[in-house]
């Protein structure tokens, strides 16, 4: 049995070969009745931190959101690894299911040649500082109220909390750019 699936209240995404989930397809199956009602593919050319994407649904379950659902999912999914920041899509620019489904899933348009579009869709950028700021504030209230002084507390606490959260997020965006070989702004 396949180790790696992806599933939702309405699909089920099973990979075909565990020793090959980037080039074999993946099989869409009804969660709840087991049907076989399409493929997914990461299959094509891979550019570094850049997966494409394929979804081929059976004529019947067409227009009725599965290929949105499964991309959502599939890119949710993709994004879980460290070194995958990008996911692209191509699409005859005439098929408009297509181009509708990618734009509500999130993706964007970046490049047309003749028919064909190229859409992607870009991980997000970490947020460390935020979070960190958030833990800085708690700790240094806490370490103010301890100390009888809330204020040199609450600078400390932001001051170091800004500073791991900052320190984290120059590190994702320099693994990134070392990755993709694209600087981020």
């Amino acid at each position: 049995m396949a180790e790696h699936v992806v599933k939702s209240p309405r699909i089920t995404i099973t990979a075909s070969d565990d020793s090959d989930l980037w080039n074999k397809d993946w099989t869409i199956s009804l969660t709840k009745e087991g049907k076989k009602i399409g493929t997914f593919s990461f299959a094509g050319d891979k550019e570094l931190g850049t997966v494409p994407i394929h979804v081929e649904l059976d004529e019947e379950y067409r227009n009725q959101r599965f290929g949105r659902e499964a991309i959502i999912m599939m890119v949710d999914w993709a994004f879980r690894f460290q070194n995958i920041y990008e996911v692209s899509a191509e699409t005859d620019r005439e098929n408009d299911k297509c181009v509708k489904a990618l734009k509500k899933a999130g993706f964007v348009y970046r490049e047309g040649e003749g028919r064909m579009e190229k859409y992607s869709i870009t991980k997000p950028k970490t947020a460390w500082t935020g979070l960190y700021l958030f833990i800085g504030i708690a700790l240094g209230l806490v370490l103010g109220i301890v100390f009888s002084h809330v204020i040199t507390g609450l600078i400390a606490g932001v001051v170091i909390g800004v500073s791991f959260g900052a320190s984290l997020d120059l590190a994702a965006k320099k693994e990134r750019e070392k990755v993709t070989g694209k600087h981020l702004k």
